[in-house]
């Protein structure tokens, strides 16, 4: 069975979240000591938060024995996180108001733990990261680019931000991103000099700043189009010698002993009854009925006009089933509608969304349904254009 993606995990969580984290107010939560409450209202914090996907494909890259993070296991790090500081209990005596406090978890505890994480796990990786979005900001080399005007106050992320060379013009067309790795095949990999050492002496010079000026020249001048940062970044990573040592449990170890000699470990069946096997496929008949259903409740949300039937299903699409996982602005472009109306469409969703009733178990298949549906409508509407 294949991994959702992190799209994916974010529809699932606004499902499995449902209306009734958002009734009740925090203080309510935290006083009456509703934990399951709580925990599912920063589930819903942590699935729309922009820096959850690179975590989850930080950690998916950087480890493919072990399994992968999940928004669930984001969710409840951040849940101990906040239990073990006792910040619920800040929240209360300093009488904060629920926006103030989803603020702050939004704004400041979650993005901490997050980029925490990636500090601990890769910090090679988060170095360089930091090094690469300093130098394209600082260096007379390179300039930051708006496709139109007044784009500057709409990026949302400095991830998003547009950077070129200094000397290409405002009207310099940005290409499909999708092209760049095949691009860049022709620049070497840097080497990394192992005898010197930073002005603190703990860690290796990775690449100097002149170096890596001179590589993301290189990297610019071979795709000839600005890019994003994050795809920048992306792009300079795969050309510096990282070095981010990976923990193997020993029992992994044992366990691979095990298998190469052909040991066998014997355990109860855990096999489901007939009885249990026509339940679960009944519920799943549901699940996945019900997404018709919702793709006809989408319809009559926009008066059943045919144009922004298919305008608000693209919009789904494109937030939570798009491999490409494109931001707000790239689905803006995208559809020809502007970056408020791409919001207003995905706050009708989210409404929408969690008004359903699932067991965790019956999400996929609900989703898997949807994103069928979504593929086969959206696709038959191309053919028909």
């Amino acid at each position: 069975m294949k991994a959702s993606s992190p799209q994916s995990q974010k529809l699932a969580a606004l499902v499995s979240s449902g209306a009734s984290s958002r009734q009740a107010s925090w203080k309510s939560r935290i006083e009456n000591r509703d934990n399951h409450s709580v925990w599912r209202a920063l589930n819903r914090l942590v699935a729309i938060h922009p820096l959850v996907r690179s975590a989850l494909d930080s950690r998916r890259s950087f480890n493919q024995t072990t399994p992968l993070l999940t928004i669930n296991d984001l969710t409840q790090d951040l849940y101990l996180r906040l239990l073990q500081n006792g910040r619920f209990n800040h929240y209360i005596s300093s009488e904060m108001s629920d926006v103030d406090i989803e603020r702050e978890i939004s704004q400041i505890e979650l993005p901490n733990m997050l980029i925490g994480g990636l500090r601990r796990h890769r910090p090679e990786n988060y170095r360089m990261v930091r090094r690469v979005g300093s130098v394209l900001g600082n260096q007379s080399q390179f300039r930051r680019f708006y496709r139109r005007l007044g784009e500057d106050a709409r990026h949302r992320h400095a991830a998003s931000a547009i950077y070129g060379l200094r000397e290409w013009t405002d009207d310099k067309p940005v290409k499909d991103n999708g092209t760049f790795s095949d691009l860049i095949d022709d620049i070497p990999v840097r080497k990394r000099n192992r005898r010197r050492s930073g002005w603190t002496g703990d860690v290796q010079v990775i690449v100097t700043n002149i170096e890596l000026v001179e590589l993301m020249v290189e990297i610019l001048q071979a795709i000839d189009s600005p890019a994003p940062l994050r795809i920048l970044r992306q792009l300079a990573l795969s050309k510096l010698p990282l070095f981010d040592p990976v923990v193997i449990p020993i029992e992994d170890e044992v366990d691979d002993e095990r298998e190469k000699q052909n040991y066998y470990d014997f355990f109860a069946s855990s096999e489901e009854s007939p009885e249990q096997k026509l339940l679960r496929i009944e519920q799943e008949e549901h699940a996945r009925f019900a997404a018709h259903t919702f793709l006809n409740q989408l319809s009559l949300l926009v008066r059943s006009n045919a144009a922004r039937t298919e305008r608000i299903w693209r919009v789904l699409w494109h937030c939570y089933f798009d491999p490409c996982g494109p931001s707000q602005l790239e689905i803006a472009e995208k559809l020809g509608i502007s970056d408020s109306s791409v919001s207003d469409y995905r706050r009708k969703l989210e409404m929408e969304l969690q008004k359903l009733r699932f067991s965790p178990e019956h999400i996929r298949s609900f989703t898997e349904e949807l994103a069928e549906q979504l593929r086969m409508h959206l696709s038959l509407r191309k053919n028909l254009a």
